[in-house]
């Protein structure tokens, strides 16, 4: 099936993608300001080259997309799916420490110890603290490092009922720049920002694996731009994030400007109308784009089990 696909998002710019995907696969706007719905594609059966790189197309154009109905999909084809948007993504010694999927470069998100064949996987989300405590903030992943994953896998294997929370949450970073007025657009545009390191931002929502290390938490050395312009699209995107920004660059003889500049970037960026707000299904696959979409993540009743599979790929130095 060859047509095009236009996606009336992503900064309110409508993009005409050419796309060759299976008989019955349809592919809509998720109605929020960015991401797409794709139904009707079975990641576990083989795909032709063709169809791949409309995926990666549409991918590369929609800030996330969602993948309905993937109850086949196996942690394997999970982590073959997730090498088509480039290499395994290494996360270093905080995030290669947390509980996987097996020997699988998958991670395992859960609120419970499950059994995998012939392993028991302790979770990482359970916090004696309660769940009120487990909400995650704003963020776009591991941006405290050089280099950062493009992409982000996230299968739910076990959802709870929607009125149980857990929604998921996405801002559109492209937008959030597009929506800056001239005077900040120019002031931001070659400024850049330093991250919290990974242990300080995993203490900060009490993950098993940070608290238990004795790991220092200072601020990463990493310096990434404020205004970071996509590879694929060559769009701006506002590439803050209320998670990892801790200070601006540049503002060290007067902090306090600093500060209200950041503050007024983070406040900016969490708009309601900049917010995609999806609620699970089960068997979900989003797959998101680190490099001009943020997310977040409510809470939700632990006396359900949420378990989710993770995997990243891809990587480029910011610019």
């Amino acid at each position: 099936m060859s047509e095009s696909v236009i996606l009336e998002q992503m900064g309110n710019l409508a993009t005409a993608l050419p796309v060759d995907l299976p008989n019955g696969v349809s592919v809509k706007p998720t109605g929020g300001p960015c991401g797409v719905i794709i139904e009707g594609l079975d990641l576990q059966e083989d795909l032709t080259g063709e169809e791949i790189f409309s995926l990666l197309n549409i991918f590369n154009h929609s800030g996330f997309m969602i993948l309905r109905a993937q109850e086949r999909l196996t942690p394997e084809r999970q982590c073959e799916f997730t090498r088509w948007f480039g290499q395994k993504f290494t996360r270093g010694d905080a995030g290669d420490k947390l509980p996987m999927v097996g020997s699988l470069p998958l991670q395992l998100l859960s609120n419970r110890d499950t059994r995998k064949p012939g392993k028991q996987v302790i979770a990482q989300e359970d916090d004696p603290r309660g769940a009120a405590n487990q909400a995650l903030g704003w963020h776009s992943d591991v941006q405290d490092y050089d280099v950062p994953p493009d992409v982000t896998v996230l299968h739910g294997v076990e959802i709870p009922p929607p009125s149980a929370g857990g929604n998921t949450y996405f801002v559109d970073m492209y937008q959030a720049f597009e929506e800056l007025d001239p005077e900040t657009q120019a002031q931001v545009l070659h400024m850049k920002w330093r991250p919290a390191s990974t242990y300080a931002t995993m203490k900060g929502v009490s993950q098993r694996a940070a608290m238990e290390s004795a790991a220092p938490v200072e601020d990463s050395p990493v310096e990434h731009p404020v205004v970071r312009t996509h590879p694929v699209t060559g769009r701006k995107a506002l590439w803050i994030t209320p998670g990892f920004s801790v200070a601006l660059v540049g503002f060290e003889d007067d902090p306090d400007a600093g500060d209200a500049l950041l503050k007024r970037l983070k406040e900016h960026l969490i708009q309601p109308h900049l917010i995609y707000t999806h609620t699970w299904q089960p068997h979900d696959v989003i797959c998101w784009d680190n490099r001009c979409v943020m997310h977040a993540r409510d809470s939700w009743d632990r006396s359900y089990l949420r378990e989710m599979h993770r995997s990243q790929a891809g990587g480029s130095r910011p610019y």
